[in-house]
């Protein structure tokens, strides 16, 4: 569920076209080099990233998830970001992984890598080294503001055997800690099942039930902000929003997801709120998630929510959607696996830089600047994309990240 499937962006989702030359012309115009050297972006594209971020309060990359080139940029985006005052990072994670992530940064790659090892499949998107050094730089660059890292997703599928170790530690009893070791052989055993067969009917999120929450309420209590409570209201959740999706329900899976993602975004928020009266985000997802209007899979998703804050806060939301056009990504398992978007891509993009994307240098459009040179029926073969992002990123051969 979690691999993206390839965004409207990039999809051509309307009829072949004349070849509109004002509008490649334009194109041409506003698209540029970047480039990542150490920690810092250089190249021409440098300098429309810094006046982009200037004024924002949000800053939002849409990432096509499993290549390394996503973690690169987002590291120097959060490094440029942070003399304008940002200090948060929204990942792709639940609450209780993001605060474990943050506990991580404070050790090394060692320690790092052996967690993965041990709970494989419970942090999504992050465990190579790669993430962990971006990570890891983020945190300690934070100027003491915590917690630095807001996991506002559901819980990843390998998640729960972490979850119920961690309430073995935070037991208020021998029968409470009795009863999360219990789930957490179970939550083992059901992986190894899943690894030696690929069916996940025997994991945590397929046989909880009801009556196991009972018993675990029963034991742990069910206090409205306690800990223990939390998480087992996340997992509830999170089996909610699975099981639209092996159900059928793709609307509902995907509804479901985005307002859990704003309840939880909205929690962060109003307690850094005390701290800072407009704090500043730097966002990372799957780009489905960070559209301005209707998504992909037709909804108002977490994106378009922070748009609409921004509006209200009289600031700014910058939308960056970040691709490779062709060569590795890397899913949950498995080797790396190679993939051509050539012929997806926009037909009047892939005009415009048909030279250039056989080159090695990564693209930066602006495509803000198509909005307000050309009337709406003009700029309907890329209305879509021009006004769900703003600044679109197109890596011309994309490499996989390194998983532990």
């Amino acid at each position: 569920m979690r691999t993206l499937l390839f965004s409207l962006l990039l999809i051509c989702s309307f009829p072949a076209l004349t070849q509109d030359s004002l509008l490649i012309e334009a194109i041409q115009k506003n698209t540029t080099v970047l480039q990542v050297k150490g920690d810092f972006f250089t190249g021409p594209g440098a300098a429309v990233i810094q006046e982009a971020i200037a004024d924002q309060q949000f800053l939002l990359v849409g990432e096509q998830h499993g290549i390394a080139e996503v973690g690169q940029f987002t590291k120097a985006l959060y490094l440029a970001a942070q003399s304008y005052g940002f200090q948060y990072l929204c990942i792709e994670t639940d609450p209780f992984i993001a605060a474990k992530l943050e506990r991580l940064m404070e050790g090394d790659l060692a320690a790092y890598r052996d967690f993965c090892a041990k709970f494989p499949f419970t942090i999504p998107f992050y465990n190579n080294e790669g993430d962990f050094e971006f990570l890891q730089r983020v945190a300690t660059s934070s100027k003491g503001r915590k917690p630095v890292f807001w996991g506002i997703d559901q819980v990843f599928a390998g998640a729960p055997r972490y979850l119920f170790a961690h309430l073995a530690k935070i037991a208020p009893n021998e029968e409470a800690k009795d009863l999360a070791l219990d789930y957490l052989e179970k939550g083992q055993a059901g992986v190894d099942h899943f690894m030696q067969t690929g069916d996940q009917g025997k994991t945590l999120l397929a046989i909880l039930g009801q009556e196991d929450y009972a018993q675990l309420y029963r034991v742990f209590g069910q206090q409205a902000g306690a800990e223990s409570t939390r998480i087992l209201q996340g997992l509830q959740k999170t089996q909610e929003i699975y099981g639209y999706y092996f159900q059928g329900r793709q609307f509902d899976n995907n509804h479901t997801r985005a307002l859990l993602m704003k309840e939880q975004f909205l929690e962060y928020y109003r307690a850094a709120k005390e701290r800072d009266p407009q704090p500043k985000v730097v966002f990372k997802f799957g780009a489905s998630h960070m559209y301005k209007g209707l998504s992909y899979y037709d909804q108002l998703d977490i994106g378009n929510m922070i748009h609409e804050m921004a509006d209200m806060n009289g600031t700014g939301s910058l939308h960056i959607y970040f691709a490779g056009v062709k060569g590795e990504t890397q899913g949950a398992m498995g080797p790396p696996q190679a993939f051509d978007h050539t012929d997806d891509l926009n037909p009047l993009i892939a005009q415009a830089l048909k030279d250039r994307l056989e080159g090695s240098d990564w693209l930066l459009i602006d495509l803000r600047p198509l909005r307000h040179g050309f009337s709406s029926k003009k700029l309907k073969p890329l209305r879509d994309i021009v006004f769900s992002f703003d600044l679109m990123v197109l890596v011309p051969r994309a490499n996989p990240v390194s998983q532990f």
